[in-house]
């Protein structure tokens, strides 16, 4: 169980490293592309690629979630060949189920988007299945409690993407951009292909559906969520697009959203990297240590979202007009209410994360529902009204009310405490007539200093987050010995 917990904790810091690398290529994107592209071709390359992302997501059909709960199973019982035969047949699935998806999305953005080029579509329709391919590979290292080398594929896609669209848009415009990215889709994959090899089986390859059954009827709850899920994060430009029909304003909320999705995506990886070590935990009946992992997860990772609050408040109107440009200047007050919905943001993934090492997929099911509906409810209205900003605010109020149903339901299943999450939350509102006081870029980052040292002093003389929780994960991240032993704080 050590040995687990310190693999973990590696992993997980490893992670954060790799978020480094990641930051460092969005905001070269962030410099180079929109300028690059324009605000009309940036647009219609957001709109596209959000779209794209649906399909990604169904393409999954909930194997991620399988493979998350499954393999460490596999894993801890050192059954090599039933692993390969699990893995074999879900990649062969996935392929399947990617190879449908891509006509199926070639067909919809060929009737719905008739004043876009059709060899753009077919495009990220092929990358779409390459796609299929290439995540299974990555999504196996999570389960193998190799964290780290499953972010390493969006690392990968990332820094790839953002030399090859760069060099495609430069030579043949946003068809090279899309180009592009099915280049970046065939290198990842070759990387996850060598990377797996060991755990693929070709006599396995093949679709054996009695053995896939049992496995997919517990996937498909959670290919649902996904599917709800995906379409309420990607559908800020499809609303943009249709109740504000401004390819602008499309580009001012995708900005502002891959900010976001930069930050959220990062929380993510670092919750679902505990994963493997929490199945574990929960498989032994050690309920009590499983608490005392959850509740210092959520209050650091709470922390951390307030920092990025406070970041676009007080820096956020300097920063995005010197590193977009001045035509992006919407682009920071979208930002606001995004960063805000961070907070909620990490409330939910806590409790995603319960329902996979709980097993309770119906409850991440409904709550996907809950904010689907509730996006499109306030985002016809709220969009109509203010564009890209209102958008932002459908995605906050859809979040608020995401979080409180699946933490109500979740602490029916493992009460954990959220008195401190809370408390870091209010200690961060003490700070802001600070906002008051914003003027010039040296004023403001002083600003932004004082936060930082009179917050992270509040946190520590309130005990919301104390010494011997920062030394630990110190040790823990310098260390190959070091765990968490959350008990002791």
């Amino acid at each position: 169980m050590i040995n687990e917990a310190r693999i973990a904790i590696r992993n997980a810091g490893f992670l954060l490293a790799q978020r480094g690398f990641h930051i460092l290529g969005s905001l070269l994107f962030a410099v180079l592309v929109p300028r690059l592209m324009g605000p009309s071709d940036y647009g219609r390359y957001a709109l596209l690629t959000s779209v794209y992302l649906w399909f990604v997501i169904v393409s999954d059909l909930g194997l991620t979630q399988v493979v998350w709960r499954y393999v460490p199973l596999f894993r801890l019982q050192g059954e090599r060949e039933r692993l390969q035969k699990f893995f074999s047949n879900l990649l062969t699935m996935s392929l399947v189920s990617g190879a449908l998806c891509a006509c199926l999305y070639l067909l919809f953005t060929a009737l719905w988007l008739t004043d876009l080029d059709l060899f753009l579509l077919i495009t990220l329709a092929v990358a779409l299945f390459v796609r299929s391919g290439t995540h299974p590979f990555f999504t196996l290292f999570l389960g193998l409690n190799q964290a780290a080398r499953w972010g390493m594929g969006e690392i990968f896609r990332h820094w790839f993407f953002l030399i090859f669209m760069i060099i495609g848009f430069y030579l043949y415009g946003l068809r090279g951009a899309l180009v592009g990215l099915f280049l970046t889709e065939l290198v990842v994959l070759s990387i996850g292909v060598w990377w797996g090899k060991s755990y693929l089986s070709w006599t396995e390859l093949r679709l054996d559906m009695r053995y896939l059954i049992p496995y997919l009827q517990f996937g498909f709850i959670f290919f649902i969520y996904n599917l709800l899920s995906s379409f309420s994060e990607n559908s800020g430009e499809v609303l943009v697009r249709l109740f504000y029909p401004d390819y602008k304003q499309v580009g001012y909320f995708g900005l502002a959203h891959t900010v976001y999705f930069t930050i959220s995506s990062a929380i993510h990886q670092f919750t679902i990297a505990f994963t493997p070590f929490m199945i574990t935990l929960q498989v032994q009946g050690e309920t009590k240590v499983l608490k005392q992992w959850i509740e210092p997860l959520l209050n650091w990772l709470t922390a951390g979202g307030v920092f990025v609050v406070f970041g676009v408040l007080l820096l956020g109107n300097d920063l995005v007009p010197l590193v977009l440009g001045a035509a992006y200047r919407p682009v920071a007050i979208n930002l606001l209410p995004l960063s805000m919905t961070l907070l909620l943001y990490i409330l939910s993934q806590v409790a995603i994360l319960l329902t996979l090492v709980y097993n309770r997929p119906k409850i991440a099911l409904m709550a996907a529902g809950i904010r689907l509906a509730a996006i499109w409810c306030f985002g016809p209205l709220l969009v109509a009204r203010w564009g890209s900003l209102g958008c932002c605010f459908a995605v906050l109020a859809a979040s608020t009310i995401y979080s409180g149903y699946l933490t109500w339901k979740m602490q029916r299943v493992m009460r954990y405490s959220l008195k401190k999450w809370g408390w870091i939350i209010v200690l961060g509102l003490l700070f802001l007539p600070l906002s008051w006081l914003r003027s010039s870029w040296s004023v403001n980052i002083i600003l932004y200093g004082v936060f930082v040292i009179g917050y992270c002093t509040l946190l520590l003389l309130l005990r919301c987050i104390t010494l011997s929780e920062v030394i630990m994960v110190g040790r823990a991240f310098c260390s190959k010995s070091g765990i968490f032993n959350w008990s002791k704080s």
